[in-house]
């Protein structure tokens, strides 16, 4: 499992949010896919057991969401898909920082670092 700081480095050069959002595709009929229930509740569920464990966000992690937020808006110019991908990574900075191991978590991981939009 990889730090906050890791994940940080990763995303500063640009090159793994090009991967996965420099793409013509639909990005509502995306966004809505995720709204579906077994989505949506797993997110959910994953979101909840660490705000349970750790309710506050360090600086890294809210600097991961902002760069995150930026890249993806820039590429994409959707404000309401930069918020998705921004609280993805938000998630998956807190788990990872805190050695939390939840299986939905490292795939929302694995599908970004693949060039997926995970849905």
């Amino acid at each position: 499992m990889i730090t906050a700081n890791e994940i940080l480095s990763i995303i500063g050069d640009g090159t793994l949010l090009e991967r996965v959002f420099n793409k013509e595709v639909d990005w509502d009929v995306e966004l809505d896919a995720r709204d579906e229930a077994e989505f949506a509740e797993t997110w959910s569920s994953s979101y909840n057991k660490l705000e349970a464990m750790h309710p506050s966000e360090d600086a890294v992690i809210r600097e991961i969401r902002e760069t995150v937020f930026k890249q993806t808006f820039r590429i994409t110019q959707s404000p309401e898909l930069a918020g998705y991908v921004s609280d993805d990574f938000g998630l998956i900075a807190k788990a990872f920082e805190n050695k939390i191991e939840i299986e939905f978590v490292n795939n929302l991981w694995d599908s970004y670092t693949k060039g997926s939009f995970p849905r």
